[in-house]
């Protein structure tokens, strides 16, 4: 299986999907910017909270990453099934779900941790600012972390988790736009359950639950579809 990984990697394309990582983070950056400029000069506003903004970068990194995630996944396996390139890779003495699990390892992996960094940089940008420019209602506290890396950790570990489901329905359909509309149909759920939560994150329960039917319906993509070269 590291053999493999090793191998990924070099399709993978590390040095692009940094880039993008970063890129990804300076627009964040730069929408929470002008959010909190636009509350702060027009009088008919009131200053955006810290838990508000908070629940923004929330927002954008479960957005970005969830769909760009999808879009390495078409790129990286689904692509290759439904161009028939995978069919290059299968003619090799190699184990077909060891192959396609490694490509998937390296896609969640990169997408905790791209969010993490990235939850890490918007929030230290929104205490920074509001301590030299005042733009957020209220003072900073070290409090906040109490509440701020659960819902981080929470965060990334369900994106993490559904960044599956691109890979689940696209491979029952074989197309690329199914897997990348998925991820977007995927976010819109999220939000609903997240939604309806007092805390606005998932609870154990929910993720528990998230966690047994994806790894599930992997599971049959993995024994009925991975093996099929059409």
């Amino acid at each position: 299986m590291a053999h493999l990984i090793k191998l990924e990697l070099k399709k993978f394309g590390t040095a692009r999907n940094i880039i993008f990582t970063f890129a990804a983070i300076l627009f964040s950056i730069l929408f929470i910017t002008v959010s909190l400029w636009d509350s702060m000069t027009d009088p008919e506003q009131t200053k955006d909270t810290f838990e508000s903004t908070y629940l923004v970068i929330g927002l954008l990194m479960s957005f970005i990453f969830l769909v760009y995630s999808s879009v390495l996944t078409a790129r990286l396996v689904i692509g290759e099934y439904s161009q028939r390139t995978i069919t290059i890779m299968f003619s090799y003495p190699l184990n077909r779900m060891k192959l396609i699990a490694s490509k998937l390892i390296i896609i969640m992996v990169y997408t905790a941790i791209s969010m993490a960094i990235g939850y890490i940089c918007c929030s230290g940008y929104i205490v920074l600012v509001d301590r030299f420019f005042d733009m957020l209602e209220g003072t900073f506290q070290i409090s906040m972390l109490q509440t701020w890396i659960p819902m981080a950790i929470t965060a990334v570990v369900v994106c993490t988790v559904l960044s599956l489901w691109p890979f689940i329905i696209g491979m029952i359909r074989k197309s690329v736009p199914t897997t990348i509309v998925t991820s977007l149909i995927v976010i819109v759920f999220r939000q609903l359950i997240i939604s309806k939560n007092t805390t606005y994150q998932e609870s154990l329960l929910q993720i528990l639950l998230i966690a047994i039917i994806t790894f599930g319906m992997a599971l049959f993509i993995f024994k009925k579809k991975v093996p099929e070269l059409y």
